[in-house]
């Protein structure tokens, strides 16, 4: 994968929410701490790509990335799709698979991530995270709910 810039979040999520940006915590700050950036964002098939670095934090102790912190690693990024595809929502469960160990010597990590359908509130999303050459290490599903006030 070629090296992108980070795109301005403030200015993507500016466009979907308007002047009612400032009541969320935008970028929350787990997002901030992993080292996320979005570098894809793609309005027509509601995907995105989130790369990050493989901090030393989130390291079990074989020096490998935590089970959770992966998981996080793909909440990174299907959570801020969900907020530029839908109304409030929120994960109802995810599914995940781990197929190879991430390493920091893989540098970034890239999360793809994709809304697959929408069926009245309930948001279906894939994601996958990749080395820098495509490889896939892990994939998850998961479902979302739009939360109705």
């Amino acid at each position: 994968m070629e090296e992108k810039k980070a795109l301005d979040l403030r200015a993507l999520y500016t466009k979907v929410l308007g002047d009612k940006i400032d009541a969320y915590a935008l970028p929350p700050e787990s997002f901030t701490v992993m080292g996320c950036e979005i570098i894809e964002y793609n309005e027509e098939e509601a995907s995105m790509v989130v790369r990050m670095p493989i901090k030393d934090f989130t390291l079990n102790p074989y020096k490998t990335m935590q089970g959770g912190m992966i998981v996080a690693a793909l909440d990174n990024a299907i959570g801020p799709l969900s907020m530029l595809v839908a109304p409030l929502n929120m994960t109802r469960r995810m599914n995940t698979e781990y197929i190879k160990p991430l390493t920091q010597k893989m540098g970034n990590i890239y999360v793809r991530a994709r809304l697959v359908e929408r069926k009245r509130k309930r948001l279906f999303f894939e994601a996958t995270i990749e080395d820098k050459e495509g490889k896939i290490y892990t994939k998850t599903t998961a479902e979302h709910w739009i939360v109705t006030r």
